[in-house]
């Protein structure tokens, strides 16, 4: 890799690209998380605006790198969260105001 500021970008995301390709990437891994509903709500409405929204140009290489299906199981974790919270009406709800 080249030192120099120009195409710094590119390498960085051929970097993370292989990164996320490498044997065993793809393994799920169990993770048991406690959070208030409070974070649970602010963690809910950060994946929905950073990786859910419609401004999809990520200025991160590493989201640039991210595939569909990653965005997939956001996707699915963010419902699952907000169902195993119970906050899934009351979210609905609040994005409404």
């Amino acid at each position: 890799m080249s030192s120099g500021v120009a195409g710094s970008g590119k390498e960085k995301l051929l970097v993370f690209e292989t990164i996320l390709c490498s044997p065993g990437m793809n393994e799920k891994c169990k993770l048991s998380v406690t959070l208030s509903r409070q974070n649970i709500l602010l963690f809910c409405r950060l994946i929905e605006e950073g990786l859910m929204g419609d401004k999809k140009n990520f200025d991160d290489e590493i989201l640039r790198a991210l595939p569909k299906e990653s965005l997939d199981e956001f996707r699915m974790l963010h419902e699952e969260i907000l169902r195993k919270a119970e906050l899934t009406d009351f979210y609905q709800k609040l994005k409404l105001l």
